[in-house]
């Protein structure tokens, strides 16, 4: 079932929407709502999961547009291998997306200040932007290319060993770490 227009999912419609596969406009899923969506392969529009929010979505594989994700939040997708726009995510939340790899821009928050990382084990392309706030870490083992900027702020690491390309600048606070020799080994 094709869902026309923008779904707000709170815990009382929360039931409501188990058998939509595609959303053509905007999810949001309210503060502490769980919503399972076994159907759902698309979202073309964006998703905003509030805090302590749940989005179980384990066909969806493309989100054409944004994906923000706010502090104790989880987005379990197993299947989502790129989101075309924007993903902004709080460093207190789980993202759940082994197979993620494409994204417009990726920026890892740090909400709660006291750092916390992650491990995007498939990302291979980040169209545009890379910023990490302080104290995150990244692991992106198979990230070889940033179409545009990289930024890491104080204390941030990431570890991306077949990183091979920057489109725009690099702007690496001092006592930021990272680990990408064919990048940093390049003649």
């Amino acid at each position: 079932m094709k869902h026309l227009g923008n779904l707000t999912v709170t815990p009382e419609n929360a039931l409501s929407f188990p058998a939509v596969s595609e959303i053509y406009g905007h999810l949001t899923i309210s503060v502490e709502t769980n919503l399972t969506a076994p159907n759902l392969t698309m979202v073309r529009g964006w998703i905003t999961i509030l805090h302590g929010g749940v989005l179980t979505a384990p066909r969806l594989g493309l989100i054409d547009g944004w994906l923000t994700i706010r502090g104790y939040s989880t987005l379990a997708a197993d299947n989502l291998t790129e989101i075309r726009a924007d993903a902004t995510i709080d460093l207190d939340e789980s993202l759940r997306t082994p197979k993620l790899a494409e994204v417009g821009s990726l920026w890892i928050k740090n909400s709660r200040g006291n750092g916390g990382g992650y491990v995007l084990p498939n990302l291979s392309l980040v169209r545009n932007a890379l910023t990490l706030a302080p104290m995150t870490s990244l692991i992106m083992p198979e990230l070889e290319r940033i179409g545009g900027s990289l930024t890491l702020r104080a204390n941030a690491e990431l570890n991306a060993p077949n990183l091979q390309h920057i489109g725009g600048y690099a702007d690496i606070d001092e006592t930021a770490t990272i680990v990408a020799p064919k990048f940093t080994n390049a003649p």
